[in-house]
Parts: structure tokens; sequence; C-alpha cells
């Protein structure tokens, strides 16, 4: 037999050492990544406790404030309950009705009637929420002096949606008067009504 020089040890592990410390990297970083995880788990889970017992207590107290609004609306459904909200409703509107300046209202009027219309009736109408519409009965001379007081109110900051509810001219053969009635809601000036 010859001479042969085989070594088979030159290159026993060809290139896996590269491939071995890359997947143990990865190892690592999948490993670092499970505990991160599960940290996370573990502290969301003992949140989640927390609310839960929150929660429980919310709908205990929930409960109860529904049985003491229940017990509440039962007193308020007598018949002297509901006299005594309706006699406090009629002061309140009488307050707000007090707190109406008719001088300052009739001054702003005064103001802005030309000098051929005459303001025949005035109703104040004052809503629950304070808001005033007025309710003006007017006689004027001619249709040119109503379309003069209706610009007047339509271009003052005091008044807004105005209304002609009537119009219509009296006795054709007798008289030119024209009558007319208006509503407008009435905004007083410098937070004064």
């Amino acid at each position: 037999m010859g001479d042969f020089d085989l070594n088979l040890s030159t290159q026993p592990f060809p290139a896996y050492r590269l491939t071995n410390i890359a997947l143990v990297l990865v190892l690592i970083v999948l490993g670092g990544l499970s505990l991160w995880q599960a940290q996370g788990f573990v502290r969301y889970e003992n949140l989640s406790r927390s609310i839960r017992a929150e929660e429980q207590g919310g709908r205990v107290e929930s409960e109860s404030l529904a049985t003491q609004v229940k017990e509440l609306e039962s007193r308020l459904d007598r018949p002297e309950s509901t006299a005594k909200l309706n006699e406090i409703g009629f002061l309140n509107h009488l307050i707000l009705r007090r707190e109406l300046s008719w001088t300052k209202l009739f001054s702003v009027l005064e103001g802005i009637i030309p000098e051929n219309v005459h303001l025949t009736n005035l109703t104040p109408d004052i809503g629950d929420d304070g808001r005033v519409t007025l309710r003006m009965e007017l006689q004027a001379r001619s249709i040119g002096d109503v379309e003069e007081f209706l610009k007047r109110v339509e271009t003052s900051p005091l008044f807004s949606s105005l209304d002609v509810k009537v119009e219509e001219k009296s006795e054709p053969n007798i008289s030119t008067d024209v009558t007319f009635t208006l509503s407008a809601v009435y905004r007083p000036p410098e937070g004064k009504k």
C-alpha cells in the first residue's frame, strides 16, 4: 500500500461556529423577549385585578344610588311635593318677571319706534330660561311706516326672531291706519332685563 497521507482532521467543523453563535444570539434575544412579555403579563394581570375590585365597588355604589334616587322620586311623586314644586316654579317665574326693567325696555322702544307708529299693547312672555319674548300690537299711518319700524327692529342688536303675526288695513274708506301684531325676542342690554 502506498503512502497515503490523509489528514481528515484539518477542518473538522466547517463554518458551524458562526451559525451556532448566531443561533445562540437569536435564542438569547427570544428568551429576553419572553421574559419581558411574562413580566408585562404579570403586571397587567395585577392591574386588572385592582380594576375589577374598583369596578365591583362602583357597581355596588351605583345600585345603592339608584335605590336612593327611586326613594327620593317616590317622595317627590306625592301630591304635597308636586304642589310645593309648582309653587316654587311660580315664584321663580315671578322673580324673572320682576327682573325685567320696564324703564330700560320703554327707553329702547322709544328710540326704535318711528313718529307715525303707535304702540297700543305690549305683553312680555318670560320663559323658564329667562328668555323674554315681547308681543306688541302697533298702529301705523301707512305700510311705509310699518316697514321703517320693522327695519329698525331687525337691525337692532337687542331684538331677534322677529315674527309679524297680523297685518291688516282697517276700514279703507274711513282711515289709512294699519294695525299689526308682532313678536320678537328681547335681549336686554348689559345683562339687565
